[in-house]
């Protein structure tokens, strides 16, 4: 009698090995769909933290935290926390990311900005290294640490190795006029500002009405200089910020955007108006030249404190879908600079793709290209279909990319009816839900 050994033939083991492809194929998906889940609750979390510790800010120091503020002042000489380090004397100017570093368990980071025996320059001759690159040459390493309350586990944040950052505050209106059509990157041209100074359309953008967060030092002197109405640095000159108070938020605390998500966030530490380099703290100790100059016209760096408005925050433009219909009034809205309102550019919207439609989102960075600057302050995430946002009440809620630019405008403003958007009379409903 002829035996048989056990065994499986050629078609069962091929249908086995499709039924294994098959299930791999489903489950293979579904675990990186629950990794993304989990990445972006983790987001979620920190940028309620964010908005939470603004809150304690505003409990604590009467008004909600600036986007860049003056913090002390080095007198130069020896560091006390890094004694091979002798920077020379510089005021410590700090972006968003140092006024609420005491609720983000970072107390020891927050003395070594506001405690003026600690100095922000390195000279890289002690035992604590300097910063480089994306973080900004020359800054201390003691106060520029990576905190993981600032970023979001999906942003792919190759760049930089100290105070790494996925979040940028509401920083309002944005102060520039664009050119209606939306294509290509923005020129010179597209910077003049119609019927106001340009000091006049920055104060304007930087008003209580339009956004939450303010600057609180651009070393201006607020009087006209003798190059007429573009102020310079003087020597120790700062400008109060716009008092800004939860009580402010009249359209609803839990409907008012505090903080969101930016791919192209600069580091948390970093003063959009500086260049590369710490360094450059020691120069606000002296007037800026006469190229230094707010004149939108002039090359992009030469506008210092008016790219921080961008560098460190989210922005909205003057712009609404149904701009045609809003031309069309007897009385047609106009914008503080004194332009009509134009189309939304895409790249405007939640997660938009940068001053190339073709691009791709995580193309581009803000110091790459400064004309850029204005169309990268808007949120933006690596997740899918939308952004995390923390709100005025200390909440925080997935908001869809897909939503109406006057709901994000609305999202933005404390008050929408007494604000510069081109349709006060929009109020929102359900949109958050």
């Amino acid at each position: 009698m002829k035996r048989y050994r056990p065994g499986f033939t050629l078609v069962e083991l091929l249908v086995v090995i499709a039924i294994i492809g098959i299930l791999m194929g489903l489950l293979i998906p579904a675990v990186g769909a629950a990794r993304e889940s989990a990445r972006s609750t983790q987001c979620g979390v920190n940028v309620r933290n964010l908005a939470l510790a603004a809150v304690q800010h505003n409990n604590t120091k009467g008004q909600l935290p600036t986007y860049v503020n003056k913090y002390g002042y080095f007198a130069g000489g020896t560091d006390p926390s890094d004694l091979g380090n002798s920077p020379p004397a510089h005021v410590k100017l700090g972006g968003y990311g140092v006024a609420i570093l005491p609720w983000l368990d970072a107390q020891p980071t927050y003395e070594h900005w506001t405690e003026d025996r600690y100095p922000l320059i390195s000279t890289g001759a002690g035992d604590i290294g300097a910063t480089t690159a994306f973080a900004g040459e020359g800054y201390h390493g003691l106060a520029t640490p990576n905190l993981g309350v600032f970023q979001c586990p999906s942003n792919p944040v190759s760049e930089g190795r100290n105070g790494r950052n996925s979040y940028a505050p509401n920083n309002g209106l944005s102060p520039i006029r664009l050119s209606a059509s939306g294509n290509g990157s923005p020129t010179a041209s597209d910077y003049v500002v119609p019927g106001a100074t340009p000091l006049e359309a920055f104060v304007a953008s930087e008003s209580e009405l339009n956004g939450v967060s303010t600057a609180a030092y651009l070393g201006l002197d607020m009087a006209p200089v003798a190059s007429g109405n573009s102020p310079r640095l003087p020597p120790t000159g700062s400008r109060p910020a716009e008092r800004i108070r939860l009580e402010d938020l009249k359209d609803g605390q839990t409907g008012t955007l505090l903080y969101s998500e930016n791919i192209q966030a600069m580091p948390w530490h970093r003063v959009g108006f500086l260049g590369e380099n710490a360094g450059d703290l020691a120069t606000q100790l002296a007037p800026f030249a006469g190229t230094q100059d707010l004149d939108y016209t002039a090359t992009p760096q030469t506008l210092p404190y008016l790219y921080a408005k961008f560098t460190n925050g989210l922005v909205w433009h003057y712009q609404d879908p149904k701009f045609a219909q809003l031309n069309g009034l007897t009385v047609p809205p106009v914008s503080p600079n004194g332009s009509a309102v134009t189309d939304v550019w895409p790249q405007h919207k939640i997660n938009g793709g940068g001053a190339l439609l073709e691009e791709s989102l995580l193309v581009k960075t803000m110091y790459e290209n400064y004309f850029d600057a204005p169309s990268l302050a808007r949120p933006s995430s690596a997740h899918v279909e939308g952004v995390n946002c923390g709100f005025g009440d200390g909440s925080n809620r997935f908001i869809s990319e897909s939503i109406d630019y006057r709901v994000y405008q609305a999202m933005m403003t404390p008050r929408g009816k007494s604000s510069d958007v081109p349709w006060k009379e929009f109020v929102i409903t359900n949109e958050l839900d």
